[in-house]
């Protein structure tokens, strides 16, 4: 049932995270997850697919944030050179399905956490930006983006929130770009690594989720800004994450 009714759950969740710059992967991620425990697709299908439609997302959010110039490239560069090659090998990286499974579950938890319990940083004093530090985390971030099939976003906006590094603007724009090219190196490695698996059936399953986003991420960008309750929003984001995590785990170990 799940299956059937992907492309509405992938257009709500592309609608809702494009109104603050993201992708949506780690929900594309847990939904995928969800529906291979249900219906036996294949565990190699959920990283691409889910970076298919983070791809479609964010490359409108990136091209609105440039077109009105709220994109800074000064600061968005030491990430962005970190994360592309590690999202690449990350990508690339073989991973047993038990093992994925593992590191997915961890990495939605621990996204699910950081939304849950993101705090107010309004009168923080900003810290200053270090290149060495943000080609660090943007290389830790392409690593495990590679690997599950998520842009990162999730993990960084946080960061950068709590440094203050740049405006709320600023850091949407920033976490698209970094989303989508992290999205569009781990798709390369994902898909090298997988030349063997018919890439061609998975058209038929990728072409309705990716019209879906695309509508979704269109609507959100242009339509619902700075209309919806981000702090709503995120609250019942960070619960459905959490709560696949926590299924994923009790499947692996109970």
């Amino acid at each position: 049932m799940l299956l059937v009714t992907l492309p509405l759950w992938f257009f709500l969740i592309a609608a809702l995270y494009a109104t603050v710059g993201f992708g949506g992967g780690s929900s594309y991620t847990a939904l995928l997850a969800l529906t291979a425990t249900e219906s036996g697709m294949e565990i190699w299908r959920i990283p691409i697919l889910a970076l298919l439609c983070n791809i479609t997302v964010v490359a409108m959010s990136s091209w609105l944030a440039v077109r009105r110039r709220a994109f800074a490239w000064r600061q968005a560069m030491p990430f962005i050179a970190g994360s592309v090659p590690m999202a690449f090998i990350g990508g690339l990286l073989p991973l047993r399905d038990d093992v994925y499974l593992l590191l997915l579950a961890v990495s939605l938890l621990l996204a699910g956490a950081r939304l849950l319990w993101l705090q107010d940083v309004a009168g923080r004093r900003a810290l200053s930006p270090s290149p060495k530090l943000a080609l660090g985390i943007g290389g830790g971030l392409g690593l495990l983006s590679g690997m599950v099939g998520i842009g990162g976003g999730i993990f960084l906006a946080p960061v950068l929130h709590y440094a203050r590094w740049a405006s709320a603007q600023a850091i949407a724009a920033l976490c698209s770009f970094f989303i989508l090219v992290n999205s569009l190196a781990g798709l390369a490695g994902q898909v090298l690594k997988n030349q063997a698996a018919d890439l061609t059936a998975l058209s038929a399953t990728a072409a309705p989720l990716m019209l879906a986003v695309a509508l979704g991420g269109w609507l959100g960008s242009r339509l619902l800004l700075e209309k919806l309750s981000g702090d709503r929003l995120r609250q019942i984001t960070a619960l459905l994450i959490i709560f696949v995590a926590l299924r994923l785990l009790g499947q692996l170990y109970f």
